[in-house]
């Protein structure tokens, strides 16, 4: 609430104008597409300078790494569902219920597939089809990329909750900030610091953090830890409070 005390909720701002509240969800959707794309072709710029088995070696994670992306935004949009419904007919225990129930979701996930990467990883890889030295290239790249795995999965899932309670501004600048960090350190591990993949992969592994440090601080802290000073639940920007259970 602003000073003046006219500060209204997004759910109202969006009731009032369905078509304002529309394109305000759409266009940082769009942008944070767009800014994702960016961030997968500079990785690929800089690992094809390293030669063709290193883009085997990265093209042989893909499969896993979009299982894992699919996996994270299928659930999240059942999540973004759920907790947009109870925001709409005002079920706040309920919103922070589903927002909870998320988290739980999110750190179940991260355990198996993270253990299962790890123990399993090459053998997987060899099983696509990866032989000699393009293995253990991609092997050096999937087991950094899974020491990381849990930071991403959890910054999709809180990326979901954000996107339930209409917030889709801070996602897309994270992924922006992420992709400018992507252009500026992805040269410096690769080459700088001879690297090679296992450089890319180190990079990948630091974007999973940052994209999840930012959500941690702002809704996690509210809403698992229970932040005192922000009585319960947690609130965005323009006063939308979800209470606690």
């Amino acid at each position: 609430m602003n000073a003046d005390g006219k500060n209204t909720s997004r759910l109202n701002s969006f009731l009032e104008n369905p078509a304002k509240g529309l394109w305000t969800l759409a266009v940082p959707i769009m942008a944070g597409m767009g800014v994702h794309t960016l961030y997968t072709i500079v990785d690929m710029l800089f690992i094809g300078r390293l030669g063709g088995e290193s883009i085997a070696a990265v093209a042989y994670n893909m499969p896993l790494f979009f299982f894992v992306m699919g996996l994270t935004f299928g659930l999240g949009s059942g999540v973004t569902a759920s907790i947009a419904r109870f925001i709409g007919s005002d079920d706040k225990v309920n919103a922070d219920n589903s927002a909870e129930h998320a988290i739980a979701m999110a750190a179940v996930i991260s355990v198996i597939l993270t253990t299962l990467g790890l123990l399993y990883g090459e053998s997987i890889l060899s099983f696509l089809g990866a032989k000699g030295s393009i293995l253990t290239l991609s092997w050096n790249y999937l087991r950094f990329i899974c020491y990381s795995l849990p930071c991403m999965i959890f910054s999709g899932f809180f990326r979901s909750i954000l996107s339930g309670e209409g917030d889709m501004k801070l996602p897309m600048i994270v992924t922006a900030l992420g992709t400018v960090l992507n252009v500026i350190l992805d040269p410096i591990f690769i080459f700088v610091l001879d690297f090679g993949v296992k450089g890319a992969a180190v990079q990948v592994a630091g974007f999973n953090f940052e994209a999840f440090r930012p959500v941690l601080e702002d809704p996690a802290k509210r809403v698992v830890l229970g932040d005192e000073e922000q009585a319960t639940g947690f609130q965005d920007a323009d006063g939308l409070a979800v209470e606690g259970a």
